[in-house]
């Protein structure tokens, strides 16, 4: 049977902290289940429609949606059977028990994303993400996704959210056929991370409150570095001080109460 392969992206050295400890955790697991690993730099972009990126004008994660799924069609093109996607800040904290499922046509991340109410309680909102992929050459799904990630962006024509063309679009089409979910591959919010690092809270609670299963890997959202959310500051100190933590407190149980 062929050896999946695991593909990563992130732009040229040096790598901050907390994405070169996210990487190295990726390919270090692909290594483990013996399966290839590919890391593209700046290049992956290359692969983008010139109308598309003009229309994104410069978004990043927007580009970045499409051309992961773009670099996913070019590796069956090229005859793999089994193609997996991790976003750069994705940390495999548990690896020795995470796995992919390698019967599924494809599978997504699961988002579970605490913030604070108006009335200052905690809530938990349940989605998909695309941070964490998995898709065999069989998958009727991935000519839709691309078609429908290049529809959306050519219709930009104001700003929009960053995560339009990745958790957004990826849950509303979740939300009327739903996908198979990697259960185990998260996200956490600044406020359970916050948590992680206090070793308990009530952020935390909720966050895993709403698992079906222990979280296994997570994003950590780099994106938001420099950003407050929920009057938390996410700089890449907190993000790396969550990695380690998430590495020495959950490595064994998936992410659990504290």
């Amino acid at each position: 049977m062929q050896k999946p392969v695991v593909i990563q992206s992130f732009h040229s050295t040096p790598w901050p902290r907390v994405i070169e400890t996210a990487m190295n955790s990726v390919a270090s697991w692909a290594k483990m289940r013996n399966y290839n690993y590919i890391l593209f730099g700046d290049e992956v972009m290359e692969l983008l429609p010139s109308e598309y990126v003009i229309k994104c004008d410069g978004r990043v994660p927007m580009m970045i949606d499409l051309a992961r799924l773009l670099a996913i069609r070019q590796l069956f093109e090229k005859g793999e059977e089994q193609v997996i996607w991790f976003d750069a800040d994705v940390l495999i904290f548990s690896p020795q028990n995470f796995n992919v499922d390698a019967i599924s046509e494809q599978v997504v991340g699961r988002e579970i994303w605490v913030s604070k109410t108006k009335n200052g309680n905690w809530k938990a909102y349940r989605h998909v993400h695309n941070a964490a992929l998995s898709f065999r050459r069989m998958t009727p799904l991935l000519d839709f996704l691309i078609f429908a990630t290049e529809r959306v962006g050519s219709q930009l024509n104001t700003p929009a959210s960053p995560q339009l063309l990745g958790p957004k679009l990826f849950s509303h089409i979740h939300n009327l056929i739903k996908l198979p979910v990697w259960e185990e591959a998260g996200m956490l919010s600044p406020a359970v991370m916050s948590d992680i690092l206090s070793e308990g809270g009530p952020a935390l609670n909720c966050h895993v409150e709403k698992q079906i299963k222990p979280a296994l890997a997570a994003n950590l959202c780099y994106s938001l570095v420099n950003k407050i959310v929920d009057e938390i500051f996410v700089s890449e100190d907190f993000l790396s001080d969550v990695a380690n933590q998430l590495l020495k407190s959950f490595s064994k149980s998936g992410l659990t109460y504290l």
